[in-house]
């Protein structure tokens, strides 16, 4: 009954009073405002939050908020279109507070109130000038203002039209300095609104900026136009010419000049250097957002007319040069961390737990987000970004690889880099860097990078930088760069200028025919047959392999193993899973994928390697005057447009007589392997570890040439023409000479044994380590490894020969 009868009253009070719209209630709430400022004293000490004026600018948004859910086919409704036409100069006066902060705390406000109003209408209406003239404003203010305590609000509202311009890449005209008026004028707030919140504001000067020093025309526009002169038919179309505020931003492309600005990447980088790694954080996202934008004119303009991509690579470098230098080079490799939860872990206590930690998560941070930015952004900043990236960082960190004190950590520093880089360009360039872009023989230095100087410190005898430079090698391997492996050993094997010339056809028939090499051949075949170590690698293998297997397996006497009945099961599957890891990733390189010569039948690489025969009958009568040509199956040796550096060599060897010893140079990377490998019985354990584990690297690559310098025992080289297994034949040699001297060396080689693969951290710690003893156990692992690489290798080959066939 009593609702009843209040809904009477309420239905004669709308009759008599009928209620406010929507636009009175706004127009009630900024008059509102306006009264307030008329009586404010400015001797006031009321905080902004304890007066009225936050509540009217919050109903006034809500309002606009409300409108538009109600609106229908994009319209605007009357409230939004007061703030349009400026009747109700809402902006301006947001902007004015963001200006004088008064009373304290408006500043706050302000931008948050203008952050929401673009977060929360579906339709801002940023291309009109009465709207984004204030924001421009606001953040020229804001950028005044270095670490100011509304850091974070700032860094919002730049984000918010960072993500306006991403749904709308023609807003992006808008923060060009064409569009921007001469920033006296457009600092100069409104007279109409001054006369409304008479605040006085002391007179300041702009501090002068760089990034926002432009050069403006005798007479600058008076109007701002969206949209650029079209200079076929020199018409301008300016807002105040076509009568309508809402200029559309997408009625021609913008032709940028030299001299333009794209002021929202300059004012986002301004906040890099905020010591609130939220912002740091919130300005990264900024920089993201307009860099992955689509458009060529605007990727040019930021690469062109910004510092953007400069100062992202200077930074990276700062950080690498704010590393402690007594850093341990073994905290480089415990870090795992991405640019984004580079804030949290610094508020984590746990995660301080070795000296340098924050000045190694900033660098490491930083070189992520740098990763990111090039796998998102536009390909012409990607371009840009990579090229900065070597000059303003690899360049100068090189310096710091010479340096006897910093060399150590430098190395460990890049090879982490290496190994967390994703972006291929970044990679790219890491390569060029490294092994350098020439394309001719090594005349120069400079034309190596710093390949040569990385392999010539390795045999300096400080075992811990050889340590180091070893994982830089092995991540540069594992990388997988086409040209970076080019340079390092293919650029060398692709001529197969390493093969001696053929012996004469009455020579080689009587080497086949000889009964003592028969015998010898015969025993080898036997003992491996019967020997446990094999495995399950002679259970499946056919006689093409046998003698392969038997080289490397055989290559150290049973009496100084450390564990002569192993099995290689374990060594077949990791090398079956790597394998097919590189086959992966080389199948979009332009390798060959057989070597043949032209007067030849077959091949002496061990993929048909025979315990009958050393050689090849066929392959070993045929003449080799002329280097063999690879047989081109996935295209030339070589690079992506066909190696030109490989080519030049091949080329050169084509015109020589015949392959000798004085021809075939290894290069400066295989020539330090090989010394490294010749002295592996005086040098450490984990030297030697890395030390094989590059070579099983570059045994797994599936170039035939490679494979066969490598992999093939029986390979006829000329003499002093370096080899793998030659190289390991000599250590075994002198291995199998001294270890014998050790007292009790059965019971030494036994425990060693143990100890290493317990894989305990204590026994890194125990100063006195038997070299000898554990540079046997490594070759024989190592060995073992070998002729599982082999193995698989040969059966795929073998796999895919029906297939061959059917093509």
């Amino acid at each position: 009954m009593l609702s009843r009868f209040s809904d009477v009253l309420q239905t004669a009070a709308d009759v008599l009073a009928p209620p406010a719209t929507r636009l009175e209630d706004f127009e009630y709430h900024w008059k509102m405002v306006v009264n307030f400022y008329q009586n404010y004293e400015e001797s006031s000490k009321v905080h902004f939050e304890d007066t009225r004026v936050p509540h009217h600018l919050h109903q006034m948004l809500q309002l606009i908020v409300d409108e538009e859910k109600e609106q229908q086919g994009g319209t605007v409704g009357p409230c939004l279109e007061a703030v349009i036409q400026r009747s109700v100069g809402v902006l301006d006066a947001l902007s004015l507070l963001v200006s004088v902060d008064r009373p304290p705390g408006a500043r706050y406000s302000a931008l948050t109130l203008a952050t929401s109003l673009l977060r929360r209408t579906r339709s801002p209406c940023l291309n009109s000038p009465h709207v984004y003239r204030p924001l421009q404003r606001m953040l020229l203010i804001c950028n005044e203002s270095p670490a100011s305590p509304t850091e974070k609000e700032e860094v919002e509202l730049l984000l918010t039209l960072c993500g306006l311009v991403r749904k709308e890449p023609g807003l992006a005209n808008i923060f060009t300095t064409p569009f921007v008026e001469d920033t006296a004028s457009l600092m100069m707030i409104p007279e109409d609104i001054k006369a409304l919140i008479p605040i006085k504001s002391k007179a300041q000067t702009p501090k002068k900026n760089p990034l926002f020093e432009v050069d403006m025309a005798p007479n600058p526009l008076k109007t701002v136009s969206i949209v650029r002169v079209n200079k076929d038919d020199n018409y301008v179309q300016s807002s105040s010419s076509a009568g309508d505020d809402n200029v559309s931003s997408k009625s021609h492309k913008t032709v940028y000049d030299d001299n333009d600005k794209f002021l929202l990447i300059d004012l986002l980088l301004s906040y890099l250097d905020s010591a609130d790694n939220q912002v740091v954080l919130r300005a990264c996202e900024g920089v993201l957002i307009v860099s992955s934008l689509a458009e060529d004119d605007i990727a040019a303009l930021v690469t062109g007319c910004s510092p953007a991509c400069e100062r992202l690579a200077a930074r990276l470098l700062r950080r690498y040069r704010a590393l402690p230098p007594d850093l341990d080079p073994a905290a480089v490799d415990q870090l795992s961390i991405t640019w984004a939860y580079v804030a949290q872990d610094f508020g984590d206590k746990n995660y301080n737990n070795f000296y340098g930690y924050r000045e190694l998560t900033a660098f490491f941070s930083w070189l992520d987000y740098i990763d990111t930015l090039m796998k998102e952004c536009h390909p012409i900043i990607a371009c840009h970004l990579s090229r900065a990236f070597r000059t303003q960082f690899l360049e100068p960190a090189a310096e710091e690889l010479a340096e006897p004190r910093s060399a150590i950590l430098a190395t460990a520093v890049l090879a982490k880099c290496l190994r967390v880089l994703d972006s291929q360009d970044l990679v790219n360039e890491f390569s060029s860097w490294l092994a350098g872009e020439g394309e001719g023989g090594e005349g120069g230095a400079g034309e190596w990078g710093q390949l040569r100087a990385l392999a010539l410190r390795c045999l300096r005898g400080d075992h811990d930088l050889t340590l180091e430079t070893l994982r830089f090698f092995e991540a540069v391997i594992e990388k997988g760069s086409e040209h970076s492996i080019d340079r390092l050993v293919l650029s060398r094997v692709c001529a197969r200028a390493y093969r001696a010339a053929a012996p004469a056809l009455q020579d080689e028939r009587e080497r086949l025919n000889d009964l003592s090499l028969a015998r010898e051949r015969e025993r080898a075949r036997q003992s491996l047959a019967t020997d446990e170590r094999a495995g399950g690698l002679l259970a499946h293998a056919d006689d093409n392999i046998h003698r392969v297997v038997n080289s490397f397996l055989l290559l150290l006497p049973r009496g100084v193993q450390s564990q002569p009945l192993a099995d290689c099961e374990h060594y077949v599957h990791d090398a079956q899973r790597h394998y097919q890891l590189w086959l992966d990733i080389t199948s979009t390189y332009n390798w060959p994928t057989e070597v043949t010569c032209a007067d030849t039948a077959s091949s002496t690489h061990s993929y048909d390697s025979r315990p009958e025969a050393d050689l090849h009958l066929d392959d070993a009568f045929a003449p080799v005057h002329a280097p063999c040509e690879p047989k081109p199956s996935r295209g030339a040796c070589g690079g992506a447009g066909g190696c030109n550096f490989t080519q030049a060599l091949v080329l050169r060897s084509r015109d020589a007589p015949a392959a000798s010893e004085e021809e075939f140079d290894a290069g400066p990377f295989l020539k330090m392997l090989f010394k490294l490998l010749s002295t592996m019985p005086d040098q450490p354990y984990q030297v030697n570890l890395h030390l094989t584990s590059i070579i099983s690297k570059l045994a797994l690559l599936p170039h035939p040439n490679l494979h066969e310098y490598l992999l093939n025992p029986d390979l006829p080289t000329a003499k002093g023409t370096p080899t793998l297994f030659k190289t390991l034949q000599e250590v075994a040699r002198r291995l199998t000479m001294e270890v014998p001297r050790i007292k009790n060396y059965k019971k030494v080689i036994e425990n060693t044994r143990l100890q290493l693969m317990s894989e305990d951290p204590s026994y890194d710690e125990i100063g006195s380590h038997n070299q000898l003893v554990e540079s046997l156990i490594v070759l024989e692992e190592f060995c073992k490894e070998l002729a599982a690489i082999a193995f698989v290798k040969h059966q795929h080959q073998l796999q895919q020969q029906p297939h061959q066939h059917q093509r």
